[in-house]
């Protein structure tokens, strides 16, 4: 391989790095744009595993990870939900419900 003569330009970078740089740029933005709009809808989601004591369990405690414990009221639905999780990890979302809808009645 030569050396390129002095004073020669050097060659634009290839198509495929052009193409490259465009796609991250536009990933990014679609990122940032995606997390604003995560931050606007003010919800958490956690993953966390679920567990309690058989006498825990019968009162309706539940332990969800270390920071948080649920009491629940036996024979609902979450109550059986969180009787079959326990020992597994789940994943929790908590969201703000938004405006509360007006019911109207229709004659």
């Amino acid at each position: 391989m030569t050396p390129a003569p002095s004073g020669s330009r050097r060659q634009p970078p290839g198509r495929w790095r052009i193409v490259a740089v465009a796609l991250l740029a536009t990933a990014l933005l679609t990122a940032s744009f995606m997390v604003g709009h995560a931050s606007e809808r003010e919800e958490a989601s956690l993953t966390v595993q679920v567990s309690s004591a058989d006498h825990e369990m019968e009162e309706g405690y539940f332990s969800l990870g270390d920071s948080a414990t649920v009491m629940v009221k036996p024979g609902t639905e979450l109550y059986r939900f969180l009787s079959r999780k326990r020992g597994h990890a789940v994943r929790i979302t908590l969201s703000d419900p938004g405006r509360p809808e007006l019911s109207t009645i229709e004659r």
